[in-house]
């Protein structure tokens, strides 16, 4: 029970910290550029980041209304220019055990994979990951995509040129949402694991119970049993002594001793008659 125990206990233990390992795929390198800008890696990025908002946006100072601004977040950000590229660094970082939780994919790459194959290849073998196409073009329709790469909630579109905010939103809502799923992933696997060795250990006592039951033969019923010679029918209609039938149907064994009256009524006239032979010799 004790393994039971230590598999429950890991149900409740303290949250692992957070992946916010993102990957970006383009051919383009000034798109790599601005996604670099839009989401911060090093703290002392968030001044130049709100340097770009406020050019994009404008000052909010004289706003009506203030909104309480999030803690901030910090990506660790990899870059792809092709398909195949980009699957080997999952494929990489998956064998790392530093998993990427979100992706952003360009459409067209000439010449080799466009992003829904790539998509498609990489959620062959990690599902768990959260993806954005990100396009200008309509290179294929939603239920093209959907055809290719099966129905999820994993997939979202980005247009390009890219609004701040929205890619802004993806990413802290995306990477939390992937953190979200690994951490109910665990939690089932875990309550699985759990599950697991209780039911082996109530299998065991089950067999272990099971032998002693198929060693235990308990006499019941009615025995027919002669009343001169006091042997018994066994069910074959074989006749036996009832030591024998003790021994073959239960797991005692049998000694042989003389009762007191036997012993009186027996042994003491056969140590007699011993006893006058000896006189007269």
């Amino acid at each position: 029970m004790q393994n039971t125990k230590v598999a429950e206990e890991k149900l409740y233990m303290s949250e692992d910290e957070d992946n916010r390992r993102i990957l970006i795929v383009d051919d383009n390198a000034a798109i790599h550029e601005d996604f670099t800008k839009i989401l911060p890696s090093q703290p002392e990025e968030l001044d130049s980041f709100d340097d770009l908002e406020k050019g994009l946006f404008g000052d909010m100072e004289d706003a009506e209304f203030t909104q309480p601004t999030p803690d901030p977040a910090y990506y660790e950000l990899t870059h792809a220019y092709q398909g195949e590229e980009a699957y080997k660094l999952v494929e990489k970082a998956e064998g790392d055990d530093k998993p990427f939780a979100l992706i952003f994919m360009d459409v067209r790459m000439p010449p080799g994979w466009d992003g829904i194959e790539t998509i498609k290849r990489i959620w062959e073998k990690w599902p768990h990951i959260e993806m954005v196409i990100c396009t200008a073009y309509s290179d294929y329709s939603w239920e093209k995509i959907l055809q290719k790469v099966g129905t999820t909630d994993q997939l979202m579109f980005l247009r390009k040129p890219f609004d701040v905010i929205s890619v802004k939103q993806m990413a802290l809502a995306l990477t939390k949402k992937w953190n979200l799923g690994r951490k109910a992933r665990r939690y089932v696997e875990d309550l699985e694991r759990a599950v697991a060795d209780r039911t082996r250990e109530l299998n065991q006592k089950v067999e272990e119970l099971q032998k002693a039951m198929d060693e235990i033969q308990v006499l019941q019923g009615i025995l027919p049993m002669c009343m001169y010679c006091n042997k018994i029918r066994d069910d074959d209609n074989y006749w036996q002594r009832v030591d024998e039938y003790l021994q073959g149907h239960t797991v005692a064994n049998v000694s042989h001793s003389v009762c007191p009256q036997c012993y009186e009524s027996a042994m003491s006239s056969m140590l007699k008659e011993i006893q006058e032979e000896d006189d007269e010799d």
